[in-house]
């Protein structure tokens, strides 16, 4: 008896799945894979303009995620995060440093006074950019003008079982009325007050004190 071999017939289509498809639309591509068993599948259509990716699932319907925009071109995070607010038009230059003491009787009225008082209270600030936009200030009775400001805290003492760079701690005072003695400013700094966080950044030379604490100097940040 002679065999006979049967072939199947090749199911039309099946090749092209097999291997995958690849569609191009009008906002993006649409990408296919086979995945093993048990995986969920994912085709994503990727919008550019509109940064949204639209995900069809096959174990459920359509999603959307936000997807992050990628960096442009001289990007960087600190020309995206800026702080603003107004000063006096003689305090408005770069490099000027200033304390804020909070809102005042008479910036009740002003229409700017959100953007004017959204400092730290009792925090010191430095002036990085003097903006060519003024508004009319009732606290000083002249002009107030836009600025660009960034958070600068100022040297000061620590105890010198803390002088360890990158460490977070809550700001200590020292307490001591001597007003002559050469490390009075760095004892008591102002824009730090008790229990403010810090960061520290670098670690200075010991102190010489009168009233014998072991203390060091320091370099900080705001710890938040």
């Amino acid at each position: 008896m002679i065999g006979v071999h049967r072939t199947s017939k090749r199911t039309p289509g099946r090749a092209a799945s097999s291997r995958g498809s690849r569609r191009v639309s009008e906002n993006g591509r649409r990408h296919h894979r086979r995945e093993p068993p048990g995986r969920e599948t994912v085709h994503a259509i990727v919008d550019a303009d509109l940064n949204v990716s639209t995900r069809e699932s096959s174990c459920g319907g359509p999603r959307t995620e936000t997807l992050k925009p990628g960096p442009a071109i001289g990007w960087s995070e600190a020309s995206v995060v800026v702080q603003i607010t107004l000063v006096g038009e003689r305090q408005a230059r770069p490099g000027h440093e200033f304390i804020y003491r909070g809102p005042q009787p008479e910036c009740g009225p002003c229409k700017v006074r959100r953007a004017c008082l959204n400092q730290d209270l009792g925090r010191r600030y430095r002036i990085t950019r003097v903006r060519d936009v003024a508004h009319p200030c009732l606290l000083n009775e002249e002009r107030a003008r836009v600025v660009e400001v960034e958070p600068v805290a100022p040297d000061c003492s620590l105890s010198a079982r803390a002088d360890v760079e990158g460490a977070v701690l809550a700001y200590e005072k020292i307490v001591c009325a001597n007003a002559a003695c050469p490390n009075y400013r760095l004892c008591h700094p102002i824009g730090i007050g008790p229990g403010t966080r810090i960061r520290v950044v670098e670690v200075g030379p010991e102190l010489d004190c009168p009233l014998g604490y072991s203390l060091v100097s320091a370099k900080v940040d705001y710890g938040d």
